[in-house]
């Protein structure tokens, strides 16, 4: 599957945070283009997302409508199986190091059927051969569950917690 998005950006509420939002990125990272919006989320389109994270490290401030840039490396049906090929193709590129895994939203098994978190969680870690760290990881596997042209699709990232954003967590300069 083509990556239909490669970065996530969370916003404050309202449609003039969302324009805000939108300026910033536009006139941040010149090649941004916008895959799919909802309500608080940007699915933006951009040529590295690790470099346009980079990029906005240097630019955003805690007073920023946006509130966390999610790089995504690759975009999965939301599939337990499938979510966990992928973070192990992508694993297998990272240094070693210990590894944790956050899921926000929700993952189906093979039948369809919704998973408790946790459970999906396990299946994605059960047979990684690395420490599993979940207070300070040295990779960080992110899994988020979003909402595009009416189905729903897990975007993967894996890599240094630090390549995500929070603006909540910047300190004041």
């Amino acid at each position: 599957m083509v990556n239909p998005f490669n970065l996530i950006v969370t916003h404050l509420p309202g449609p003039e945070s969302k324009r805000r939002a939108i300026w910033i990125l536009r006139q941040t990272l010149p090649a941004f283009s916008i895959a799919y919006s909802r309500p608080h989320i940007i699915l933006g389109v951009v040529r590295d997302p690790l470099e346009a994270v980079e990029i906005l490290k240097g630019s955003l401030t805690r007073k920023s409508p946006i509130l966390r840039v999610i790089p995504v490396l690759r975009v999965e049906a939301p599939f337990t199986s499938n979510v966990k090929k992928a973070v192990e193709e992508i694993l297998g590129a990272q240094p070693e190091g210990s590894f944790a895994v956050r899921l926000d939203g929700y993952l189906r098994d093979d039948s369809g059927r919704l998973m408790r978190r946790r459970d999906a969680i396990i299946a994605i870690a059960d047979n990684i051969d690395r420490e599993v760290n979940l207070s300070n990881p040295d990779i960080l596997v992110y899994i988020k569950v979003v909402k595009f042209r009416g189905r729903r699709l897990a975007a993967v990232y894996v890599g240094p917690q630090d390549n995500i954003i929070s603006t909540v967590k910047m300190k004041d300069l």
